[in-house]
């Protein structure tokens, strides 16, 4: 056996996922979901990992983005169909026929999980947001689900009050989100359909350069931001004020009418 001063370094933050062949770690797919969509790893040298679910092909070095209410009637967006009480952890909401991913009224149990609820946002002193942690099922047409929170409601709330229920961003992962969608974390391993995998949002990362528009090739040209299909490029060649989405910044450097390779230091969540 080796000893232990001869080992490589290796992840040493939890949680870790050696369940794939060859015990590949954060870098494993698998149609058996092992954490909460959203989970957050970190390696030894500060990589952060979110885990996601693809619900289309996922190349390696593009961004993958939140499909999870790419149609606007998708988003729960109801009333309080109770009252609720300071201290309560499970509450209840109206699911609409034409809400849910599907647009169909269905909501899987536990499909919530990880989605945040935010009550009662029309009024200043009111408004509460949670974690939903747990949900019961809902058939086609819609319903009333209970959803079980993170942590209790710290204040009371009538019946009829709005609540807005978006989803969990990191169960509905798709490619080429367009131009309203956001990233979400990279993709590091090809991914298809059905796959529950660790995308990487934060730290040392490759991504593919976009056309033309590659990050690097002027002076001071260091910041990187996606586009639309997933891919990233220079400040100098997007107009910041429409919205594009900040990747990081390049960690190497060329001179200057050269891009540099797209290592990026990614910084989309810690």
């Amino acid at each position: 056996m080796a000893n232990s001063a001869d080992m490589p370094l290796g992840p040493i933050a939890s949680p870790l996922d050696f369940t794939g062949d060859l015990g590949l770690g954060p870098y494993a797919i698998e149609t058996t979901q092992r954490y909460a969509y959203g989970t957050r790893m970190i390696t030894w040298e500060g990589k952060v990992f979110k885990y996601g679910h693809s619900l289309g092909t996922l190349y390696a070095g593009w961004g993958a983005f939140n499909g999870g209410e790419l149609d606007v009637s998708d988003l729960i967006n109801s009333v309080t169909p109770a009252a609720y009480v300071a201290g309560q952890r499970e509450i209840t909401v109206t699911i609409a026929s034409t809400e849910g991913h599907a647009s169909d009224g269905v909501i899987a149990k536990d499909e919530l999980v990880g989605a945040h609820i935010v009550i009662e946002h029309s009024v200043d002193h009111g408004t509460e947001g949670r974690t939903v942690v747990g949900n019961t099922a809902v058939a086609s047409g819609g319903g009333t689900t209970t959803l079980t929170l993170d942590w209790p409601l710290a204040l009371a709330h009538a019946a009829g009050v709005p609540c807005e229920l978006p989803f969990n961003p990191y169960r509905y992962l798709v490619g080429g989100g367009g131009e309203y969608a956001s990233v979400m974390v990279v993709t590091n391993v090809y991914t298809t359909t059905g796959y529950n995998f660790w995308g990487q949002s934060w730290g040392p990362c490759w991504c593919v350069p976009g056309g033309s528009t590659r990050p690097g090739d002027t002076a001071y040209d260091r910041s990187v931001y996606f586009f639309t299909n997933g891919s990233v490029g220079g400040a100098t060649h997007v107009t910041v004020e429409n919205g594009y989405q900040l990747a990081g910044f390049s960690i190497d450097a060329t001179e200057t009418g050269t891009e540099n390779m797209p290592m990026v230091m990614l910084q989309i969540s810690i």
